[in-house]
């Protein structure tokens, strides 16, 4: 048995940045015998690239996502046509690659989102010269951070901290993980992580992210939508400062030098160390997205 195709006709539109395209065939068998819908799909990888092959540089802003079968009708199976729809590879109509190829609903789909906002934070110290302490891990009140002053009289100032908010949105096979998300949910990465597997990535030192929350529901037969919410702080770990206090709970202060008091010698905290307030870590890793 041997297939014979039959070209009929194709169409490509490019609307709102994305190409879509239909091809179209007669198949028939060489000896005229009747033919199957698996004979057919058997044979039809060749076939299931937008032209055909013919059109070589069009092909690779489209890639195949679906075909239809039909008998012609009073062709006692022996006549079919053959219709393979195609959209486009990227978002942009640019060249095909590795990233950004399966539509929002489709098994293994990955979307990393990001959102860059600032946090209004106290401070009593900052400047190139203040110790950060190595992945957030263990701050205590023994370690002053240094830095310059920038308190008065042991009250902080605000201070814009910037936060990287990112939003991961994976449509995996069978139910997600809920205890496994469950037990990640607001601790910070123990290992660096990376979002992204190919083509641009993302990554976070440990100690630099939080699991802040996540999302599920259910899009398809056994197939559902996994929404995570990250905050990434690559700058300070999530710490926060914090002035040593005496038994009433002031802030102990002084003046840098017994001088008069003026706008170059005025009381500041005289010890500032870091609080951790996301103590707990896990491996992201266990959270399994899947990226293609």
């Amino acid at each position: 048995m041997t297939l014979v195709w039959t070209k009929r006709e194709r169409q490509a539109t490019y609307d709102r940045g994305r190409w879509s395209g239909t091809q179209s065939y007669l198949v028939t068998d060489d000896a005229g015998i009747s033919i199957s819908v698996y004979t057919i799909a058997s044979g039809a990888s060749a076939y299931e690239v937008f032209g055909g092959g013919d059109d070589g540089t069009m092909a690779t802003y489209m890639r195949f996502v679906s075909a239809t079968y039909s008998p012609v009708g009073d062709g006692m199976d022996k006549i079919w046509n053959v219709v393979f729809s195609f959209e486009s590879t990227t978002g942009d109509g640019a060249n095909a690659t590795a990233i950004d190829v399966k539509s929002e609903t489709e098994q293994g789909f990955t979307a990393i989102e990001t959102n860059i906002t600032t946090n209004i934070v106290d401070i009593w110290r900052s400047g190139s010269s203040m110790t950060i302490q190595a992945n957030g891990n263990g701050p205590n009140d023994a370690t002053n951070i240094l830095g310059s002053p920038m308190d008065t009289s042991g009250e902080p100032i605000s201070n814009i901290q910037t936060v990287i908010n990112i939003s991961v949105r994976n449509v995996i096979y069978g139910r997600p993980a809920y205890a496994t998300i469950a037990g990640i949910v607001g601790k910070r990465n123990s290992a660096a992580y990376t979002f992204g597997s190919t083509g641009n990535t993302y990554a976070c030192d440990a100690g630099s992210l939080v699991l802040t929350g996540s999302t599920t529901s259910r899009i398809g037969p056994n197939t559902y939508e996994v929404n995570y919410q990250f905050s990434h702080d690559p700058y300070t770990f999530h710490m926060r400062q914090q002035a040593l206090r005496d038994k009433n709970g002031n802030v102990i202060h002084a003046p840098a030098t017994s001088a008069a008091v003026s706008s170059t010698n005025i009381s500041h905290a005289t010890h500032v160390y870091w609080v951790q307030p996301l103590p707990l870590t896990a491996a992201f890793s266990a959270l399994s997205i899947a990226y293609t």
